[in-house]
């Protein structure tokens, strides 16, 4: 429990206000939400337990707080702590977790991938407290149809075809590009 509340320090300390926690039945995993700063726009959620399975702890931004976001990355938690058990695969970027519904109602996206915590200053990305070490990743709300190009040509080659398309990350309601 000391980890955690020191996860959950280094995320306040980077967001700028206190997260509200919540505890999600779809991974048995805490999650704290983070309300939008005048430097930062948005809400963040944080997984704050997940690192026991990989040594990772997940990110997902929205313009709007809602409840079914905590649940939804309490699924992806699950996923996982699941590939964790089975196969002892970390979490790392260009992995690829499908929601199960669409990230938001009358949304397109249904599918979340793994990438560098580009949203964050510099130094956010890997917390230590001298034992341990853990990565932050950030999670994209993506289409299945973007899921397997992903999955086919890289995440490089997504995030250049989101660059030359403009995809804002944080617009749930936005169209596929493929």
């Amino acid at each position: 429990m000391i980890l955690v509340k020191q996860l959950l320090d280094h995320c306040s300390r980077a967001f700028g206000s206190s997260g509200e926690l919540y505890q999600t039945e779809e991974a048995d995993v805490l999650i704290a939400v983070y309300p939008p700063t005048r430097r930062r726009g948005w809400w963040t959620y944080a997984t704050l337990e997940l690192h026991r399975t990989g040594a990772s702890e997940c990110l997902l931004y929205s313009y709007q707080f809602d409840r079914e976001i905590v649940t939804l990355l309490g699924r992806v938690a699950g996923q996982v702590r699941d590939r964790w058990e089975q196969e002892r695969a970390r979490l790392a970027p260009g992995d690829v977790f499908v929601l199960g519904n669409a990230i938001q109602e009358a949304s397109r996206l249904d599918c979340v991938i793994a990438t560098p915590a580009d949203f964050e200053e510099d130094g956010f990305d890997y917390y230590t407290n001298g034992a341990e070490v853990i990565c932050f990743l950030m999670l994209h709300a993506i289409a299945s149809t973007e899921a397997k190009f992903a999955e086919q040509y890289g995440l490089s080659a997504l995030e250049n075809l989101f660059v030359r398309a403009g995809v804002d990350s944080l617009d749930f309601m936005r169209s596929p590009v493929i």
